[in-house]
């Protein structure tokens, strides 16, 4: 589902999830939608074609907190539930900050479950850590512009 916010002058659309089998499936498809996202965005403001620099931002964005006001609230689904981080986006002065903690929000979400999932946390955060970076280094990799509406 696309929503679109807006701030200031700027206008942005945002992916959400709609349909999801799992718990994992929900996290790891909103960190896939916040990074393509991002993308999008980086690529139509700036015209950015280098995917390897794309890349480095990206993942230089992920590693840096920027803090802002988030939400939280627990998302069940069937007999399961989780909690969740969401960007207030209300309080964001632009839209590449709001992309930005969007991608931490949920790439920490993910993280912060699949520790609480297992029987080993300490022992496994590596294992963890790396498998993620792996997913979020392939979704950029695969990334391919979309084609931009202009319906302003």
């Amino acid at each position: 589902m696309n929503k679109f916010i807006t701030i200031g002058d700027e206008k942005i659309n945002i992916t959400e999830i709609e349909n999801a089998k799992s718990i994992p499936e929900l996290l790891q498809t909103r960190v896939q939608y916040a990074i393509l996202d991002q993308l999008n965005d980086m690529v139509a403001r700036s015209g950015m074609g280098n995917p390897d620099e794309v890349k480095k931002l990206v993942l230089r964005d992920i590693a840096f907190s920027r803090g802002g006001y988030s939400s939280s609230f627990t998302f069940q689904m069937a007999n399961q539930a989780v909690n969740l981080n969401e960007v207030d986006f209300t309080s964001e002065k632009s839209m590449s900050e709001l992309l930005i903690s969007r991608v931490q929000y949920a790439i920490s979400d993910q993280l912060n479950y699949l520790i609480s999932q297992s029987e080993n946390p300490e022992g496994s955060l590596k294992k963890i850590k790396d498998s993620l970076v792996l997913d979020i280094t392939k979704i950029i990799d695969n990334y391919i512009p979309s084609e931009q509406n202009n319906d302003d």
